[in-house]
Parts: structure tokens; sequence; C-alpha cells
């Protein structure tokens, strides 16, 4: 009889212990959290890497959206909204960014992936709040622009004040200007370096469409309304007699070597970030 009952008791710890382990294999597993950040290069994106394949509800169903994530923004001048990217068992998420003011390189953007929102494949939340940052990039003349001084030269060859510019991250350009009320389309590619002189950006445009044409130049993008950027280019292939590039050491005004003085020079609004 004292056995049997050694036995009983033997018997209902391993259950104990069975049951136990049991319970903890159930479980959620690690929990949901940011990995990196990744900032496209006109800082329109943020790929948001996670630790594990996420979902927006506990079944393992729904994608994230902008109600998963909150995002700071360190200038004051500046504000965000944004939509977010995302498809359910995923582990990248993408955040779309719209900014009221064009975004100078360095702010700093809080990426919040916020609780009880962000679920892993087991069904546990996130927790808490859980935050990366990172910073805006040099994104020079990418964007939308707008000109409310297209230059003294233009003017003499009957284009009209309107002239609308976008710069695309992936280094393609369009441009509609108007000649005598009739809109000109121009497209291209361009590359844009920055050089050591006083914040004035290199920049050479290869154009294709309606025809092939080089043009090399300098910008600079200002903080500050209305001068958003000032722009200064001149073609050098087919080449013109007479006619050379401005260059950044000399600053603006340098088309021919000064003789055209400020007349080459465009100027423009920021109007919004790239379509």
């Amino acid at each position: 009889m004292r056995n049997f009952k050694m036995l009983t008791v033997l018997f209902a710890a391993f259950m104990l212990t069975f049951t136990a382990c049991k319970k903890d294999d159930s479980t959620p597993g690690i929990q949901p959290e940011i990995t990196t950040l990744e900032i496209s290069a006109d800082n329109a994106e943020i790929t948001v890497n996670l630790n594990e394949a996420v979902y927006s509800k506990n079944d393992k169903t729904g994608n994230l959206d902008a109600s998963c994530f909150s995002v700071g923004v360190s200038d004051v001048n500046v504000t965000a909204t944004y939509s977010v990217t995302h498809v359910a068992g995923e582990g990248i998420a993408t955040i779309n960014l719209t900014f009221s003011n064009r975004v100078k390189a360095g702010v700093t953007l809080q990426v919040t992936a916020l609780k009880n929102k962000v679920y892993n494949a087991d069904g546990g939340a996130l927790e808490a709040d859980f935050s990366k940052t990172t910073t805006t990039v040099e994104s020079g003349i990418i964007g939308k622009w707008s000109a409310y001084d297209i230059s003294a030269i233009l003017h003499s060859l009957s284009f009209d004040d309107s002239l609308y510019a976008n710069f695309k991250a992936d280094q393609s350009y369009e441009v509609t200007a108007f000649y005598l009320g009739t809109p000109l389309a121009f497209k291209g590619t361009y590359t844009q370096t920055k050089s050591a002189s006083n914040d004035i950006w290199d920049i050479v445009l290869n154009q294709t469409l309606p025809s092939a044409v080089t043009s090399q130049g300098i910008f600079k993008a200002y903080a500050a309304s209305p001068d958003s950027m000032w722009y200064e280019v001149a073609q050098v292939d087919p080449a013109i007699a007479g006619v050379t590039p401005p260059t950044a050491a000399v600053g603006f005004g340098s088309t021919s070597g000064g003789a055209l003085g400020t007349m080459n020079i465009q100027k423009y609004h920021w109007i919004g970030q790239i379509e």
C-alpha cells in the first residue's frame, strides 16, 4: 500500500510538471521590435525592418497601417503626414512620408511601433511602444519646383513665367515650360554633386526629349521662401559659341565668365516631393 501511495504522488508530480511545460510552450514568442530603419535618397520613404514576421491582429492576419506607428520630426518648422505599406506576415514595412516644407539634411525622424498594435505569429503583442531613429539625408535638387523668376534669357526667348520642374530620386527629370502659352515638355537624366563652395551643388543634365542636349551648371537650395532655389545652367553639347557653364567656385552669375551677369539665373519655389 505504501508503494502504491508513493507511485501516486510521483505520478501527480509528473503530471504537474508536464502541465507546467505545456503552459510555457504556448506562451507568445519573441516580442516584435524594430531592428533597423533605412531612409530613401529623397527622404520620402523609411524602410522599417522588424525582428520577425508581424501582423496588425493577433490571429496572424492584418497588414500594418498608419495606426500602428507614430513618426516624430525634430525640425519644428516641418510636419510630416504618412501612410504605411505592409503585407501581413512580412518583417518589413514602408513608411511613406509627405513633408509640409522641404526638409534639410540631418533632421531626426523617430519611428515608433505602438503598443498593442503589432503582433507576431504567436499572437504576442508589442507590450510597450518601441522607437528607433534615423536622420534625413542630403537630397539636393530632388523634388518638385515652380519658377517665380525664369531668368531674363528665357523671357527674351518668349518663354512665359510658368515653368515647373520635377527632379526625381531615380535621377530622371521632367520640366514643363510654356512658350507663348503652349506647354513644352523636356525630359532626361541628371547627376548632382555637392561642391565645396558655399553649399552650391554642381549639376549635369542629359536631355533626351525633345532633342539630345547636355547642360551643366549649379544650384543652391535655401530653407526660406521665396528663394527656395537658385539655378543656373548652360548648354555645353552641342556647344554654343562663347557660352561656358557657371561654376560653383565663382558662384551665381558666372555663365560665360560673368558676361551675362544675373540674366541666366532662374529662381524657384519648392512645391512638394516627387510624384
